[in-house]
């Protein structure tokens, strides 16, 4: 009788590990920065929170230096542990620093593996180190505050949506010129939203729009968020009115573009009422379509004075007629005559009827 022979064989197990593990712990973990001056002379800041007992506190650094990175080198030695910006949440910049050319002050956000490129931007009146203190008697939030804040105005069509990593595409694009949600700080000590800043090329231009007009101009880009209202008065009553469909087409000829839109409009607030009545309806239509078209095409003339093509509409020039596409873009855009068309209904009155 034979026996077989039974062979164990025992493999070894090897278990992965993460070669870049980085704790949190042992860092101090920044969620907003900031950046006023210019090259050669310029201030950051950064905030980060610091357990202490018994409550969650905000610390913010500032540095000094001739350039980004000497700012956050600086910084660096006043702090007990590393600085670690991997969920950097917003990144704050001044007027004046963001009237130079803006990517000298982004390139290092870059050029570290570590930085997110999902970080919001925003353009600030007036001194940073207002909007940082704001983080420090607010326990919790630092650059989620702001990140939370911007969003919210995204939603509402206040601002156009961009991230470090879009808004950056577009300081590279000669067809479209960038624009910012512009912050100022209130009297009652809150950051508060005062339109957006206008850039032209990699520059701000100084100019700006306010909220109605960043709204229109989210309309005018089909860019919208979950909620787009606007207000006007209708003999001596307000109307508040919803975007509930939006076409938007473009016509393009040699030297003139017509944004032609067609909107259907969801009333929020009206207290005339008597929406139930077809011609009480068309005469508001005729209102919302004069009114709007009006401040529409103002929306325009301004953006042309400040040489942005915040729309696009250079991209569209060149993706389809690009005959007529200049490189100089930007001036040859502010040349050129361009118009919005608008075409309104009231599709819904509210809940009453």
């Amino acid at each position: 009788m034979r026996i077989g022979k039974i062979i164990l064989i025992v493999t070894p197990l090897f278990l992965a590990g993460c070669w870049d593990e980085r704790l949190y712990k042992n860092s101090s973990v920044v969620s907003l920065t900031g950046i006023e001056g210019t090259i050669g002379d310029l201030t950051g800041y950064y905030a980060y929170p610091e357990a202490t007992s018994p409550e969650m506190k905000t610390v913010v650094i500032t540095g000094n230096g001739i350039s980004p990175r000497d700012v956050r080198q600086e910084a660096e030695v006043k702090v007990e542990q590393t600085m670690d910006l991997s969920v950097l949440s917003t990144i704050l910049m001044s007027e004046e620093t963001a009237e130079h050319n803006i990517y000298e002050y982004l390139d290092i956000y870059f050029r570290d593996a570590n930085s997110p490129i999902t970080s919001k931007l925003a353009i600030v009146q007036g001194e940073l180190k207002r909007f940082f203190e704001i983080t420090e008697s607010r326990q919790s939030t630092t650059g989620e505050y702001y990140d939370r804040f911007i969003t919210s105005l995204e939603e509402n069509s206040l601002v156009i949506p961009y991230t470090l990593q879009t808004a950056t595409s577009l300081i590279f694009e000669d067809a479209q010129d960038l624009a910012l949600p512009y912050l100022k700080m209130g009297e009652d000590d809150r950051p508060n939203a005062d339109g957006i800043a206008l850039f032209s090329g990699r520059h701000y231009t100084g100019k700006t729009l306010n909220t109605t007009e960043a709204i229109l101009l989210n309309i005018m880009n089909d860019s919208l968020g979950f909620s787009t209202r606007i207000t006007y008065l209708f003999k001596d009553s307000p109307i508040t009115v919803r975007v509930d469909n939006l076409k938007r087409k473009l016509n393009i000829s040699e030297n003139k573009i017509e944004i032609d839109l067609n909107i259907d409009f969801m009333v929020s607030e009206f207290p005339q009422d008597n929406l139930d009545k077809v011609s009480n309806r068309k005469e508001l239509d005729k209102f919302l379509t004069e009114k709007i078209e009006h401040d529409m095409n103002e929306v325009l003339k301004k953006l042309q004075e400040a040489k942005c093509d915040a729309l696009g509409l250079g991209r569209s020039v060149r993706a389809f007629h690009p005959q007529w596409f200049k490189k100089d873009w930007n001036e040859h855009f502010s040349n050129l005559d361009i118009s919005a068309k608008v075409n309104i209904e009231i599709t819904k009155t509210g809940i009453l009827e």
